[in-house]
């Protein structure tokens, strides 16, 4: 049964809300997680863990674990587009990691395994707070706080839990966000696409000779396209499961098809397979709530924006608003937070949702101009040589999902009220490029020290001052101020940057690895620290 009070309560359990979990224990804040759902995940959905999420797990410590439970290193991580799966492949697009600036590339694992690897890690923070089969019921606010009604779903136990601050990340059909009356905005997928847009259906599949019987170098990818049609194949251990998506025709009701006789034909061949679970869902979502926060309750992950997900962002972006959320509760926890603290939160991350949201809808209107050559199937030269036309086109144009180092690290905050501006203008904001930039509300750029060490490692878990050669007087006002006011702070004394994207001696950065102020001298550092603590 879970605690009668707590400092925050989350309600739902996936992996944003265990991520919010772990989160807020890593920096000692009371908390409890209730969500309806019995166990993690089952049936697949997100595949990729992206660099910044990994980076956010390596700060609290989680991200080699995490990594070790990814796709074989051995499978290539790259997409092969194919007429079948058993049929001609026609292009093959490895993966651009290599060069990011991050010391966390993506990693690549089955929704199945992180959740069940996640609800791992928070219950051996303390088990007694995490509750499956728990749903919400009902809250209020009470006494500068919230008082919520929770089930437990199998007996009908009912209980009243008080907590200060309520964190709904309970999925599409948020009982948090319809309580507060906040609609969703954008695209709702009624328009019909030519893959991801509409009606798709998505089944979990075994087929353990499958790999063979294509006789092509697996990969961890796979796009079916062919003119009868078009779906997309996902590894989920690299040896005989996947999950297959597939997209329903226009004006066809989904409970109407074939599933083994369509999941045949996207194979191509006759190969035995098992459905381990399936459903339909909607493509061409490109969805934000109106907004993220009501006093002391908050929206994060689905609850708070939808997205198609080509890309991969939206798990991540979740990810990101918790990571940016927990912080700031931490402080009031700590007792250093200002009073506008919390205002940041739907400043600093709806905007990240209403940019991240787009880029699933740019891919899905790039496919709709893949029209598929007629014989494209056949075994003659006429047709191996429209398949290889077809395959440079469309490696050339779906590039665009996957060269998203920008989206995933580019982040920046530019008009928050708790980071301090510097009056430059903002630079671009690419989606396929980071150049990384010392700047107020972004990111702190990654710089490696040594092998396998990064500047990131040594950052506190509070804020961090870094100090690039500054003079005794401008280094030592932050620790007096930061001491003034209860904030934690941590000074790294780092050599001067020869060439490195530091560009200021002086480098205040958040706890959560954005940039709060740089300069070469300060004025007021009280009035710095201030700002970055939200009073």
């Amino acid at each position: 049964m879970p605690s009668s009070e707590t400092f925050a309560l989350i309600v739902g359990g996936g992996p944003v809300g265990l991520s919010a979990a772990i989160e807020l224990q890593w920096r000692g804040v009371p908390n409890v997680l209730v969500t309806e759902n019995l166990d993690t995940a089952q049936h697949p959905k997100c595949n990729n863990t992206n660099a910044r999420s990994m980076e956010h797990f390596r700060r609290i410590g989680i991200a080699r674990e995490l990594r070790s439970e990814g796709l074989p290193p051995g499978l290539a991580r790259a997409s092969a587009y194919v007429t079948r799966f058993c049929g001609h492949e026609f292009g093959r697009l490895p993966r651009p990691y290599a060069d990011w600036p991050t010391p966390e590339v993506p990693n690549t694992v089955s929704q199945i395994v992180l959740e069940r690897t996640l609800r791992r890690c928070a219950e051996r923070q303390d088990a007694a707070r995490i509750h499956f089969g728990w749903r919400l019921v009902s809250f209020e606010p009470r006494d500068g706080g919230i008082i919520a009604e929770v089930e437990d779903v199998k007996s009908g136990a009912r209980q009243e839990i008080r907590a200060r601050y309520l964190l709904g990340i309970d999925g599409a059909g948020s009982t948090v966000r319809r309580a507060l009356g906040f609609g969703m905005v954008g695209e709702d997928g009624t328009t019909h696409r030519a893959f991801m847009g509409g009606t798709m259906l998505s089944y979990y599949i075994r087929s353990p000779t499958l790999t063979a019987a294509s006789g092509r170098s697996p990969t961890h990818m796979t796009w079916i396209i062919n003119p009868d049609l078009r779906a997309m194949m996902y590894a989920q251990d690299g040896r005989e499961t996947w999950v297959v998506h597939y997209q329903v025709p226009k004006s066809m009701d989904w409970r109407a098809i074939d599933a083994k006789a369509t999941i045949g034909a996207l194979l191509g061949a006759d190969v035995p397979f098992e459905i381990l679970s399936g459903g339909p869902w909607t493509g061409g979502l490109a969805l934000v709530a109106e907004h993220y926060q009501r006093g002391p309750v908050f929206l994060a992950g689905d609850a708070a924006h939808l997205f198609t997900p080509l890309g991969g962002l939206g798990m991540n972006t979740g990810i990101g608003d918790v990571m940016n959320l927990c912080w700031k509760i931490a402080a009031d926890h700590q007792g250093w937070a200002g009073p506008r603290i919390f205002d940041t939160y739907e400043i600093e991350r709806r905007p990240m949702g209403l940019r991240n949201v787009q880029l699933g809808v740019h891919c899905t209107k790039i496919m709709d101009g893949w029209v598929v050559p007629k014989n494209f199937e056949a075994d003659d030269a006429e047709a191996q040589a429209k398949r290889e036309g077809f395959g440079a086109r469309i490696m050339e144009e779906d590039r665009v999902q996957y060269l998203t180092v920008g989206l995933q690290l580019g982040e920046r905050y530019e008009g928050s009220p708790i980071v301090c501006p510097d009056g430059t203008p903002a630079p671009p904001d690419p989606w396929d490029s980071c150049a990384q930039v010392d700047r107020h509300g972004a990111r702190a750029p990654h710089v490696s020290h040594a092998p396998k060490h990064a500047l990131f490692d040594e950052f506190g878990p509070g804020f961090t001052l870094l100090d690039f050669g500054a003079d005794d007087a401008a280094s030592e006002a932050f620790p007096k101020a930061a001491g003034a006011r209860g904030v934690p702070l941590k000074i790294l004394r780092v050599p001067p940057p020869q060439g490195d994207p530091y560009t200021r001696k002086l480098v205040l950065v958040r706890p959560d690895q954005h940039i709060a102020w740089h300069g070469d001298v300060v004025d007021n550092a009280l009035a710095v620290i201030d700002r970055a603590r939200g009073a």
